[in-house]
């Protein structure tokens, strides 16, 4: 039974499986360090690594597919081994109800999917839980093999931890209590240490609660049961080991023992999206978390699988309340424990990165709606029957195999094919954000594309290992860093120099920065595009940012989103207006919330005189600034990012008011200036607002002329009426329009 609950699980996976490299989070990167057996970013993933270079020996498809496969793999023999503990104890059907809530859960789909570690993760959570459950029934041979498991799985993902403390206790339950001792353990586990983390942000009392529950409850054997844990855990050393042999990839050079800690507790992982949590105050983003968690489960359980989950808990602690609190521990760690200390923001970004770390306590919840689903059949047979029906019919009704349909998710591969495409040869790319970068990683190293092409990650590029790496790799390249101007300038001179649309550009590198396909020229020599290959960029799929199956989908959207409308700029400059509208309104067909396509429309409306049609662009680019700063206050936007959109905001809310002047709608561009005001006071915005008023209220122009010099001294206009219009007293001159 559990070999076809295997095979009809891994067969709804393979229908929906993306047929290349899908672009999702690190997987360009992985696919590339398992090919070549290269150290991965911190803390180095040394089991994924070393599986994935086995399964990309299977003689099936491209490399990335065969990764694919073995997610796929691992996510099935998931739902199989819980499928097998569940009806060992429980029975048939509800052990064919937790399968199929583990099997549709949407983010363990997401992952069993994509070539990343965490569909091992999942059937390493699923093993581990059930090694423990088996430990605690009495089989305490197993003891040093979930010891070795632990260690060997923590190999994969570190975040296994979190579990650890629960584990260990359930393991040992067996062993005779006194009395409330559990009730002691639970206040430390669930109450105590949680808050000391919180409070101090360090990892070590988790460490704490492990080997004290281990030689609490474990006795004589919790020495052997360490050398088991750190038999398993020495897997990590193949990170020094391969290091040192100088891989493709050797991310932070963990050949030097400080480097090595380093990549170990991730104590330096550059200024990525994991630290954004360090700008808020401890917890103040936990509310949001939960509401996104909430989201989640709601999703992926629906009313019928929360309830039999609370049951299920219940019903454990009723049969044997001292074991019962070890899973307990567990979901409690790697749920509401691990979103506090996450911190994250409610952004779509960050909400993209946290979602598959519900699926550890996601794995605790499937166990406990199992066990209602038992409870409630002890009563009535047929429940656990309508239960699995249940589990079956409601993602099928919450559109789930549409959501995760990848099977022509080709955008990834399309991406990385015109990237390296546009670049001449010998070029240097620039590139920043992880999944595009990550693309021509992996197209690279795997396809063998553009080897004469030397691809830079912005984010590394100032770390000295990144830096000793390209020097053994290619002496003579010139990395010394991008945080300032003169590096860029030094890349120049390795080749023609270009950015992909994500990379962040000091202003005077962008202010030379020409199109060149989905790329940016930036080196005087570099070639530009002359438009003719344009049209044949491959946009397979549906290209509209907010039908992207996932966030990092879209992302790729918005390179091509940002590369049209740029390409527009340019047509601009080059005074192609047709062309350059053409370009423009592809960039907004693409991403329909994208402001700046409808300002410069305005923008060329304007320009031509056409003031009605600038006047409806400019209110739709006001509009979409105005929802973007909604945005950003709902996702709880850093402040520098949210008063940029404030200016962007007041400056597409005065090109509306000059647009409402132009036709004569006074009181309209009146309340588009005061609109512009709100946003971000700008001089410009003062200085219309003066000749609005100009031979109204002489009292409103002086007072706005002198606002605008306050806020903008270089303001010529603005000082040049000032001046006229003090010096003449009653006489009073007229001023250029806005």
């Amino acid at each position: 039974m559990s070999a076809l609950v295997f095979l009809g699980s891994f067969a709804a996976y393979l229908a929906l499986l993306p047929p290349a490299l899908a672009p999702w989070r690190d997987t360009g990167e992985l696919t590339m360090a398992g090919a070549t057996l290269g150290v991965a970013h911190a803390p180095g993933y040394p089991l994924y690594i070393l599986l994935s270079k086995l399964g990309l020996l299977l003689p099936l498809g491209n490399p990335a597919y065969r990764l694919n496969l073995l997610s796929a793999l691992a996510l099935s023999g998931a739902v199989a081994l819980l499928f097998a503990e569940v009806r060992r104890r429980r029975g048939t059907f509800p052990a064919l109800f937790g399968a199929l809530l583990l099997a549709c859960d949407p983010r363990a789909l997401a992952v069993g999917q994509v070539s990343e570690m965490y569909a091992f993760w999942v059937f390493s959570g699923v093993a581990l839980l059930s090694l423990a459950l088996r430990v605690s029934e009495g089989e305490e041979r197993l003891w040093p093999l979930l010891c070795f498991a632990a260690g060997l799985f923590l190999a994969n993902r570190l975040d296994l931890l979190l579990w650890a403390p629960g584990l260990a206790w359930l393991a040992l339950a067996r062993r005779p209590l006194a009395e409330k001792e559990d009730l002691w353990w639970a206040g430390l586990a669930l109450l105590v240490l949680p808050a000391l983390v919180a409070g101090t942000g360090a990892n070590w009392p988790v460490a704490l609660l492990v080997v004290a529950t281990a030689v609490w409850r474990g006795g004589a054997s919790a020495l052997s049961a360490a050398a088991w844990g750190l038999a398993g855990l020495s897997l990590y050393l193949y990170l020094p080991v391969r290091s040192a042999s100088g891989p493709f990839l050797d991310w932070n050079h963990p050949a030097s023992l400080p480097n090595f800690l380093e990549s170990l507790l991730r104590t330096r992982y550059g200024g990525t999206l994991d630290l954004v949590s360090l700008h808020y105050a401890k917890g103040e983003l936990f509310g949001d978390n939960l509401r996104l968690w909430g989201r989640h489960l709601w999703d992926a359980f629906g009313p019928l699988g929360l309830g039999a989950a609370l049951l299920g808990a219940a019903a454990t602690f009723r049969e044997r309340r001292a074991a019962a609190w070890g899973p307990l521990a567990a979901w409690w760690w790697s749920g509401p424990v691990f979103l506090f200390l996450a911190n994250m923001p409610p952004n779509p970004h960050a909400a993209a990165i946290v979602e598959p770390h519900y699926l550890l306590s996601d794995i605790i919840l499937v166990w406990w709606a199992a066990q209602g689903a038992a409870a409630l059949g002890a009563a009535r047979p047929a429940v656990p029957v309508a239960l699995a029906v249940a589990a079956l019919l409601w993602p099928l009704w919450r559109g789930l195999p549409q959501r995760m349909d990848r099977r022509w998710s080709l955008r990834g591969y399309d991406y990385a094919r015109a990237v390296l495409s546009a670049a001449p040869p010998g070029a240097v790319i620039v590139a920043k954000k992880d999944v595009p970068l990550y693309a021509l990683w992996h197209h690279q190293a795997l396809h063998g594309w553009r080897p004469d092409v030397r691809v830079v990650a912005q984010g590394l590029a100032d770390s000295p290992w990144y830096q000793a790496d390209w020097r053994r790799r290619d002496p003579s390249f010139p990395l010394v860093g991008l945080r300032d101007p003169r590096g860029w300038g030094a890349l120049a001179t390795a080749g023609p120099l270009y950015a992909t649309q994500d990379a962040e550009l000091p202003a005077p590198v962008a202010a030379s920065s020409r199109p060149r396909g989905l790329l940016q020229a930036l080196s005087p020599g570099a070639p530009e595009d002359d438009g003719s290959a344009w049209p044949l960029l491959a946009r397979r799929g549906v290209f509209r940012y907010d039908e992207a199956e996932d966030f990092f989908a879209a992302d790729l959207i918005d390179a091509y989103a940002a590369a049209s409308y740029r390409r527009g700029l340019r047509l601009h400059a080059l005074g192609r207006a047709p062309e350059a509208l053409e370009r423009f309104e592809d960039a907004w067909r693409m991403e329909w919330d994208f402001p700046e396509a409808p300002l410069f429309l305005g923008y060329l409306a304007a320009v031509a005189g056409r003031w009605e049609e600038a006047g409806k662009a400019y209110a739709l680019a006001d509009g979409l600034f105005a929802r973007k700063l909604e945005l950003a206050d709902r996702y709880r936007s850093l402040p520098d990012l949210k008063a940029a959109i404030r200016r962007q905001a007041a400056e597409a809310a005065t090109h509306r008011g000059v647009a409402a002047e132009k036709r004569g709608e006074r009181d309209a561009a009146a309340a588009a200036y005061a609109r512009a005001l709100a946003f971000h006071p700008l001089a410009q915005t003062r200085y219309n607002m003066a000749v609005l008023e100009w031979g109204r209220d002489w009292a409103a122009v002086e007072a706005n002329l002198i606002e605008a010099l306050r806020l903008d001294p270089a303001h010529a206009e603005a000082r040049r009426y000032l001046g006229a219009l003090r010096s003449r007293g009653a006489a009073r001159p007229s001023p250029a329009g806005p």
